[in-house]
């Protein structure tokens, strides 16, 4: 179930996480079962309270791209077995509301709190969990840092790598394969004339990776598919330029226009190229099927669960 947050919502029957989880990463999957033990504890509800945009893109104007926009990030919350999710919608009128009085309007009646070490809030981000303890009328749980490699587990870090290519390394901190999941769209179509179909994806408010070929998993309906996906311009063939992310599934016959489909990163693996003649073109892409095909073979290619996760 999923409420948009108003004041005096939340009641001493929930135990609540906050923040923004953007990636629901496994810092944040440490937080959450931390949400769940406390509830079951004490017999209350597990409920995330999280926001409907970054308060960065508010408080700086600035243009945004989420390794989970708010669907997902809201799909993956409950997977993990919260219950309910209170989103609260971020603003300008919001981001110059006083720590102090943010607690007193909207938290103030929750049996407990859980956040991270370094939850801030309030105007001028002033609010921090020492401000949750002494001026909440709850109990405050705060997670420590959690580090892979000699590094803080954050989404910042994983929104480097997923730019640079480093899906392994991404797949380390969130504990699935960065994905991206939308409507697929007609293209230029000229894949088919080459003999790789490809299904467009419509990008929306997500993290564009490295522009290059990937090794990937592409699912569509209940079923997942070995496949191998172009993020870029398609220099040899597209003269118009756009940015686009394509897929093309082994083994795969199917007309899949108007349906939503996930594109799953497993392995980068070479960098967007313009070549000479459409004939280079093809022989290349021939050998980035074989590497995919390396690329994935190690992998069991079934149905996850939670369905949307691997």
């Amino acid at each position: 179930m999923t409420d948009t947050l108003t004041p005096h919502m939340l009641d001493d029957t929930m135990v609540a996480s906050i923040g923004f989880f953007d990636g629901v990463h496994t810092a944040h999957q440490a937080l959450i079962q931390v949400t769940l033990d406390e509830a079951k504890k004490a017999g209350k509800t597990p409920v995330v309270i999280t926001f409907d945009r970054h308060p960065k893109s508010v408080i700086f104007e600035m243009d945004f791209q989420y390794i989970t926009p708010l669907k997902e990030k809201i799909a993956l919350l409950k997977a993990y077995g919260i219950q309910r999710v209170f989103v609260l919608p971020f603003d300008k009128a919001l981001s110059k509301v006083e720590a102090s009085t943010f607690i007193q309007q909207y938290l103030n009646g929750v049996h407990m709190l859980v956040c991270g070490f370094d939850f801030r809030f309030g105007h001028g981000g002033l609010g921090t969990t020492q401000t949750l303890k002494e001026e909440g009328n709850f109990h405050v749980h705060v997670m420590e840092e959690r580090r892979l490699a000699s590094q803080k587990i954050g989404s910042t870090i994983i929104r480097e790598l997923i730019q640079a290519g480093k899906m392994q390394d991404a797949h380390q901190r969130l504990g699935r394969y960065f994905s991206i999941t939308g409507e697929v769209i007609h293209g230029e179509k000229k894949g088919r004339l080459i003999g790789y179909p490809t299904a467009n994806i419509e990008l929306s408010s997500s993290i564009t990776p490295k522009r290059g070929v990937y090794a990937s998993i592409t699912r569509v309906g209940d079923t997942l598919y070995p496949s191998m996906t172009s993020v870029g311009h398609n220099p040899t063939l597209n003269a118009a330029h756009p940015l686009s992310v394509e897929s093309y599934l082994f083994d795969f016959d199917q007309t899949i226009y108007g349906e939503v489909i996930t594109t799953y990163f497993v392995q980068w693996l070479r960098d967007e190229q313009k070549f000479d003649s459409v004939g280079d073109l093809i022989a290349q892409i021939d050998r980035d099927a074989v590497d995919s095909k390396a690329a994935l073979n190690p992998l069991k290619l079934v149905l996850p669960s939670p369905e949307f996760m691997l």
